[in-house]
């Protein structure tokens, strides 16, 4: 999400011709947000350092680079009680060799073009779209705006040849589709516009009519995606809240989560009578968060079971289900027993 934030101020400042600032933000986002959106970054980057200032832009983008690197330096060693740089472990992990990512879930080519329709509708479609609008309409989008669409095709090629895919990877480009988008409905008109006539066509005013009702029916399909979300989805955080009523359990209750545990929100949705969230076993072979203990050292400590290799221990399930005062689980119909239907006990 902050490398999207960054992406979007960076591409405004390349815009409004200011390239110094504009390099200054995307080193930024990829130092601060994610190493890895340095793609989406780059064209840019290249046309900034070649159209203002060369020495000016690329002092401005080392310099940003090397004063953040050190405080992200300096972070880490507050965080976990070393020197390192979870930068340079991110970039090592991923490509120089050691990690693979691919245990943590693998989709098909498509996933992102369908993930992309899914969240986008037919504006998706539309930004898809942009290139062959900017090259037929070259003097009102080209070359500025097809410079910071372009990474919308980059990320997207990029991104689909890796096997392991996740929904919050497309986040960099999501203002960029919503730019496209936007100049591909503007241009409606200019491909029935007669450049040797003085007055608009029939068509072209149609076409100029067409732009709010095909923004609004973008509009309005995008808002039934969100109520669908919210209303058909949003189980695993409404759950959470029946937990207020039941502070009769006491202080210092504990909650356990069964084959919830990948939905879990955050601790914030848990009410302070509830002391500790264990996980309990329901099958699941692969390796669970582990709560903040600032007794065995907090962020600079970890637990001795955890590994690269994304494989479960049994420490870090709770063995004794009695312990638990209330019981969050999801009846998947799998092998392993569902506690939860057991309403005399739970």
């Amino acid at each position: 999400s902050f490398s999207m934030y960054a992406v979007t101020l960076s591409s405004a400042l390349f815009l409004l011709e200011k390239y110094a600032c504009a390099v200054s933000v995307a080193a930024a986002g990829v130092i601060l947000g994610w190493p890895f959106s340095i793609l989406v970054f780059l064209p840019v980057t290249v046309y900034s350092l070649f159209r203002g200032h060369f020495k000016r832009v690329f002092l401005s983008g080392l310099l940003t680079s090397l004063c953040l690197l050190v405080l992200s330096v300096v972070a880490d060693y507050y965080s976990y009680g070393r020197w390192t740089s979870s930068v340079f472990n991110l970039l090592k992990y991923n490509v120089l060799g050691g990690g693979e990512s691919h245990l943590y879930g693998t989709e098909g080519t498509t996933f992102y073009f369908r993930n992309a329709f899914n969240n986008f509708n037919f504006a998706f479609v539309l930004a898809l779209l942009f290139v062959g609008v900017a090259l037929s309409a070259r003097k009102k989008y080209a070359p500025d705006l097809l410079i910071v669409v372009s990474p919308v095709y980059i990320w997207l090629a990029f991104m689909s040849l890796q096997a392991h895919k996740e929904e919050r990877f497309l986040y960099p480009i999501y203002p960029l589709i919503c730019v496209a988008a936007a100049s591909v409905i503007d241009s409606f008109p200019y491909f029935f516009h007669d450049k040797y006539a003085n007055e608009q066509s029939i068509f072209e005013k149609i076409a100029k009519g067409l732009r709010p009702l095909i923004l609004g029916f973008i509009l309005c399909t995008s808002h039934s995606r969100t109520f669908s979300m919210l209303n058909g989805y949003g189980a695993p955080l409404q759950i959470y809240r029946h937990l207020e009523y039941h502070e009769d359990t006491g202080p210092g209750s504990i909650l356990c989560v069964g084959s919830e545990w990948h939905r879990y929100p955050s601790s914030f949705f848990v009410p302070s009578y509830i002391s500790e969230v264990h996980w309990i076993d329901d099958g699941f072979r692969g390796l669970l968060p582990f709560p903040f203990n600032e007794t065995l050292g907090g962020t600079t400590a970890a637990p001795s079971y955890f590994n690269t290799k994304n494989k479960a221990s049994d420490k870090q399930y709770l063995k004794d289900i009695g312990a638990c005062n209330l019981l969050m689980e999801l009846d998947l119909r799998r092998p392993y027993p569902s506690r939860g239907n057991d309403l005399s006990t739970w």
